[in-house]
């Protein structure tokens, strides 16, 4: 850190542009009253109580973080909300980073250091795996963010499971390096329910309202639930179709539609077509929207009929039709 915080400060008369503690620019030969003055003048900005940094240069997310970091020891680093950011992971929340969130920290267990306006700490012990650098900032890496993140219990659960959905989705982590960090974890605060929303995670998931709609549907009791459904041409295994979710088993193919991109007049009439595509195909197609993640009982309901309706309807379709129509016959023992 005092490489460039030396560099920042500059002749005595600047004022720094880099966020630095008022002691340092003190012992660089800047006079206290200058600071005041500064201070008094909106030339420079104090986003943490003794930390000066040019006004220009402070009107950011980033800047605020780098003036936190500045008041503490070498040992901090970037977690939980904080870090999420600095990973730019998928479907988070606005509010992570504004300019007035709280910033987020971990440091050693034997840190003397207290939570301040702003700033919230968290004692934890590292190992080095778990440090990354990210835009210059120490931070926790992207599976370690994940986990601190799915054992606070003051995080939403569905939040969690979406921001690790998206995560795997972009390739940035595996659930077996999450649970690999689990089990390093095992006994600490928080690892129950950490482990299972990570159980919760799927791969293939294209949006968070695809896993609202699967945790919706697995709280009521609906198991056996496939994401990202794909057919296939044989022979070459070109993907002709992708769905959201459904139960390939039992032919129910699950879309949701965000009103943005379906109500555009080229997708709107695409997914017509799709469904009559699907429809001679064998399946049963079902469209969901925001509406209906608002009335889950109503429907978690409709999947239990689709579910209860499957073997009749399947049977009574000929497996000659397509592929997926002879898989569903095998699983179910019609043929």
């Amino acid at each position: 850190m005092s490489e460039p915080q030396e560099a920042a400060t500059g002749p005595p008369w600047l004022v720094p542009v880099i966020p630095t503690p008022r002691r340092e620019l003190i012992a660089a030969g800047k006079a206290s009253h200058r600071l005041d003055s500064e201070l008094r003048s909106g030339r420079s900005v104090a986003p943490f109580r003794g930390i000066h940094v040019d006004a220009v240069f402070a009107r950011s997310w980033l800047a605020r973080l780098r003036a936190a970091l500045a008041t503490q020891g070498p040992d901090a680093a970037a977690t939980m909300q904080t870090s999420a950011v600095l990973h730019r992971f998928r479907w988070l929340p606005d509010s992570w980073s504004a300019l007035d969130a709280t910033i987020h920290f971990a440091v050693a267990p034997s840190s003397k250091r207290r939570n301040r306006a702003g700033l919230k700490l968290y004692q934890r012990a590292l190992a080095a795996c778990d440090i990354v650098f990210v835009d210059g900032i120490p931070c926790l890496s992207a599976t370690r963010t994940l986990v601190e993140l799915a054992r606070d219990g003051r995080t939403p659960a569905l939040l969690v499971v979406q921001i690790i959905d998206g995560a795997i989705r972009d390739g940035r982590v595996t659930k077996a390096e999450l649970f690999a960090c689990l089990d390093r974890l095992a006994g600490e605060r928080g690892i129950t329910r950490a482990r299972r929303l990570v159980e919760r995670s799927r791969e293939g998931v294209d949006s968070p309202q695809e896993t609202a709609m699967r945790l919706t549907l697995e709280d009521s009791g609906i198991s056996g639930l496939d994401v990202g459904i794909e057919i296939c041409e044989e022979p070459y295994g070109d993907v002709l179709a992708r769905g959201d979710l459904g139960i390939k088993l039992l032919l129910i193919w699950g879309e949701y539609d965000g009103f943005g991109p379906h109500s555009e007049r080229r997708t709107f009439r695409s997914d017509r077509r799709g469904d009559r595509w699907l429809h001679r195909r064998g399946w049963h197609v079902m469209r969901f929207t925001d509406t209906d993640l608002a009335r889950p009982v109503d429907t978690c309901r409709e999947w239990q009929a689709a579910i209860g309706d499957a073997p009749a309807r399947i049977r009574a379709l000929d497996p000659r039709r397509s592929p997926e129509i002879a898989a569903a016959w095998r699983h179910l023992g019609f043929s």
